[in-house]
């Protein structure tokens, strides 16, 4: 995936607000939603493959940084990843 075509992508999907976690405020982006599934998982796919490890409290977590964003999932098997959340950077 070149940059400019995730940019492009990222920026053409719906981002819904996480109202149940204001204190941490971050969208999210429902599969569901997503319009087509080879390209959601190709999304987590990239994140997981070319993101970098941190930690969130006691867990790590994958981040892609792109375009003052950090992007991640929760981890879940590609198959099984219901959504893709994002936060500003």
């Amino acid at each position: 995936m070149e940059k400019k075509d995730l940019q492009k992508l990222i920026e053409s999907k719906t981002w819904h607000f996480a109202k149940t976690m204001s204190w941490m405020p971050h969208w999210y982006a429902r599969r569901r939603e997503w319009g087509d599934e080879a390209e959601f998982e190709r999304l987590v796919k990239f994140i997981r493959e070319t993101g970098v490890s941190e930690n969130f409290g006691k867990k790590s977590y994958c981040y892609l940084y792109l375009d003052g964003y950090k992007y991640w999932t929760m981890g879940s098997p590609v198959a099984e990843t219901i959504l893709i959340n994002r936060a500003k950077a």
